[in-house]
């Protein structure tokens, strides 16, 4: 079967929409640990779909389909109006075929999101208001009216930057972080999962540096030549809307990350940096401050920004990050038993994060490497570890 490729419009000049005349979704559960597995699968081939059941068979219990856009180019404009159209290869007809499958399979609990943005990706379109947009979405999401629950149980924002470091890309508009936000409170009240995908540089609970460009340096005399990072550019809608935000899938697997210098530089073992950072998380009280007065435009007071414990799902690569075009120290990989040691160390100081995840689905197997089962057997398994009695003590302490 060719693929579906599910649009809609609004347009610019419609002012006065009221998001509650859409659909409202009776809100879909997330599990109280949560296994994230992103998919680039488009449902194309209900036969090729192995990879992805095999994920949700290992223990993936929320799927985040990659990637859904706003057109940033109207379809047409004749000086009264001008379209926007939603952009999915995704064949629609399959996914809804392939969400009965799993539910016949016994996996009526997964929760499937879908992603905005990804490297390279769409940015939110300049002269929209979070309103149209949102109900440019919930069109999309509720196109099949026969369906008691709509395509998505929610959406994820994984907005990042672009190879060309003068891309327009490399800068988040404060118009675009602003429907970020509108659009993240509008989806969580009208029953939808909220979730932010960071690399570890656009929220760095180690900096309080805010800047809305994505094609910084480090200050680390190391790699000095990858301009790519952020500053703290997501924290501003955790400022303003965490409340609407369900969880944060941070990608410890950015590019020369904070993780990186400290296991390949530095030679701190992965676990160890993970506990590390779990604990300086936790001893700043579950958060970060931000200077957000270093850019005058956000019209935002320095402050101190939550980001809870029982919200962060770290990210991690899967097998593609041992690929030979990847350089040793560019990505990290973390082994499955140092993943398992930081998790029992933190279990028993009682400040584990909500969960794991991955990126990306279809390299699983890749060098052996099967990250679904082995990320659920930290999570889910029973282990004979035992907690501190009283409130989190650390070395340092």
């Amino acid at each position: 079967m060719g693929t579906l490729i599910a649009s809609s419009s609004i347009s610019v000049y419609q002012n006065n929409i009221t998001p509650d005349k859409t659909k409202a979704w009776l809100r879909k559960s997330l599990p109280e640990r949560i296994l994230v597995g992103y998919t680039t699968n488009k449902c194309e081939d209900l036969n090729d779909m192995g990879k992805v059941t095999t994920a949700v068979k290992d223990g993936v219990n929320v799927l985040i389909w990659c990637f859904l856009a706003f057109d940033n180019k109207p379809s047409s404009s004749n000086g009264h109006e001008a379209i926007s159209k939603i952009k999915s290869g995704l064949n629609v007809d399959n996914f809804i075929k392939y969400k009965k499958q799993l539910i016949d399979l016994g996996y009526n609990d997964v929760v499937h999101l879908t992603a905005f943005g990804g490297w390279n990706g769409f940015h939110l379109p300049s002269g929209y208001s979070a309103e149209q947009l949102f109900h440019e979405f919930q069109s999309f999401n509720s196109q099949q009216d026969h369906l008691e629950d709509p395509l998505f149980d929610g959406i994820d924002w994984d907005l990042e930057g672009h190879d060309n470091v003068q891309s327009p890309n490399n800068e988040f508009t404060k118009e675009c972080l602003d429907q970020m936000g509108e659009f993240s409170k509008l989806a969580k009240v009208n029953g939808l999962i909220v979730s932010l995908a960071p690399p570890e540089s656009y929220l760095d609970i180690t900096s309080r540096k805010f800047s809305r460009f994505v094609n910084l340096t480090y200050p680390e005399p190391w790699h000095q030549d990858f301009e790519y990072h952020g500053a703290n550019v997501y924290s501003y809608i955790l400022a303003k809307w965490n409340d609407y935000i369900d969880f944060v899938f941070l990608q410890f697997y950015e590019s020369y990350s904070h993780a990186a210098y400290q296991i390949s530089a530095l030679g701190i073992s992965p676990s160890k940096f993970l506990v590390s950072y779990m604990e300086q998380l936790y001893l700043q009280n579950e958060g970060l401050v931000v200077h957000f007065q270093e850019d005058p435009s956000m019209d935002l007071e320095n402050q101190f920004v939550s980001l809870k414990l029982e919200k962060l799902v770290l990210g991690f690569a899967n097998g593609w990050a041992l690929n030979d075009d990847i350089h040793k120290d560019k990505v990290i990989f973390f082994k499955k038993k140092d993943l398992e040691e930081a998790n029992n160390d933190l279990t028993r100081k009682k400040i584990e994060p909500r969960g794991f995840g991955f990126w990306v689905i279809e390299e699983e197997g890749k060098h052996d490497v099967n990250y679904a089962k082995s990320l659920a057997d930290i999570l889910f398994k029973k282990h004979e570890v035992k907690e501190c009695d009283d409130e989190p003590t650390f070395a340092s302490e």
